[in-house]
């Protein structure tokens, strides 16, 4: 079963179910690849029985589906993956509370994702061999801009497209690849922290 790139939340009900923080968290490593519930109850420390709750409430909203069956120990393992790997309300659902609470909770998902990304990546990540910063294959960013949301935007649309460009040029051949993880977050801030030069 493919997984789709974005799914489009059409109603309320589904809306409701992916704004609670738990699913979101879970919805977080089903996206990435098929978990048990025994998997997810490890994961999260919770018990079998609420985890499989919840994967029952994502699974009847069509937000998660049975992607495989395992016969082990006498007993069937089911594991679930996330329908896509981007969930996006319709344009009806954008005014609704749960609609910025959902979006904000995957955020900070995200970011919670990349920390244990970076805790359990191999040391040679994070060797030094240079002083030249733009010479390593890593890169820890923090910035703030103030600039217009159209040229926001147009930074954004780029950076999707050098994302695409560098994701098809993994698909060719040579045996000299790495795998490299990659986020990025950005949105709209009250004021910036960082204070420029001159300021006190």
């Amino acid at each position: 079963m493919e997984q789709k790139s974005i799914f489009i939340i059409e109603n309320y009900d589904q809306l409701k179910v992916i704004s609670d923080p738990l699913r979101t968290k879970m919805l977080m490593h089903l996206v990435e690849k098929p978990h048990t519930g025994q998997q997810l109850s490890q994961l999260f420390g919770l018990s079998r029985a609420k985890i499989l709750y919840h994967l029952r409430e994502l699974e009847k909203h069509g937000i998660i589906q049975l992607v495989k069956k395992e016969e082990k120990g006498g007993n069937i393992l089911k594991y679930y993956q996330a329908v896509a790997r981007g969930f996006i309300p319709a344009d009806h659902l954008l005014t609704y509370t749960e609609s910025k609470e959902a979006t904000r909770q995957s955020y900070v998902e995200v970011l919670q994702r990349a920390k244990t990304r970076a805790l359990s990546a191999p040391e040679e990540a994070f060797a030094l061999t240079s002083t030249e910063v733009e010479k390593w294959p890593r890169i820890s960013l923090q910035s703030e801009v103030r600039v217009s949301e159209q040229a926001f935007v147009s930074f954004l649309q780029k950076y999707r497209s050098l994302l695409h460009e560098l994701q098809q040029s993994s698909l060719d051949a040579p045996s000299s690849k790495q795998d490299y993880y990659l986020m990025i977050t950005g949105f709209q801030i009250d004021e910036p922290l960082f204070k420029k030069d001159g300021q006190e």
